[in-house]
């Protein structure tokens, strides 16, 4: 990037008295400029990725699909850097997909810290390992291979079996394995599981 070029950001954020005074903050900076501004998610198009960072509110997807951000806006060729936008806390697993996270209450020159550190952070540690799986849904693997029912899954770990099966949905679309003996190939051979469980 030149000198007098700047980072492109898209912007998603639902709440337009946040959305106006996130781009009356940005339109002070030198190095950033927002090139494109979204109510909701469902209005993305891969068209409008031609930017150097995503400013997203995490409340404006689905919470079973929080999990999975990445897979919005990453194609093959393009890795964008990814930057929350909250104004409360959510979930390890959820904040750790983003190359950074602003709070509504920072100031300006710390919006600009944040955004010029995930500039950096995506640079460095490029996530476009989409198959990376959270610890829960590791812990779900080993249990489907290990032949436990969703009900036996729900009941170990306290939580619905609808989350079991959406954590499973989010497995096999992670690892592009649908099936039950794939998937306990899967953890065999990255020694999630032992095969002497099975004996």
């Amino acid at each position: 990037m030149s000198s007098s070029e700047k980072y492109r950001i898209l912007l998603i954020e639902p709440s337009e008295i946040i959305a106006s005074g996130f781009r009356a903050v940005v339109s002070k900076s030198t190095d950033f400029e927002i090139v494109n501004t979204l109510s909701n998610l469902s209005y993305y198009t891969p068209a409008q990725a031609h930017c150097d960072i995503i400013v997203i509110n995490p409340a404006v997807i689905n919470y079973n699909e929080r999990f999975d951000i990445r897979s919005y806006f990453l194609s093959d060729d393009e890795d964008i850097c990814i930057v929350a936008l909250t104004n409360s806390g959510y979930e390890e697993n959820v904040m750790r997909q983003y190359d950074g996270c602003i709070n509504i209450y920072d100031n300006t020159a710390r919006i600009f810290q944040k955004l010029h550190t995930a500039i950096e952070e995506a640079k460095q540690s490029p996530k476009n390992e989409l198959n990376e799986l959270s610890t829960r849904e590791r812990d779900i693997l080993v249990a489907v291979a290990k032949g436990k029912t969703n009900k036996e899954i729900a009941d170990e770990y306290n939580i619905s079996v609808y989350t079991v099966i959406s954590h499973r949905r989010n497995i096999s679309r992670k690892l592009g394995i649908n099936s039950i003996p794939g998937l306990t190939v899967y953890a065999i051979m990255n020694k999630l599981i032992d095969i002497s469980d099975f004996n």
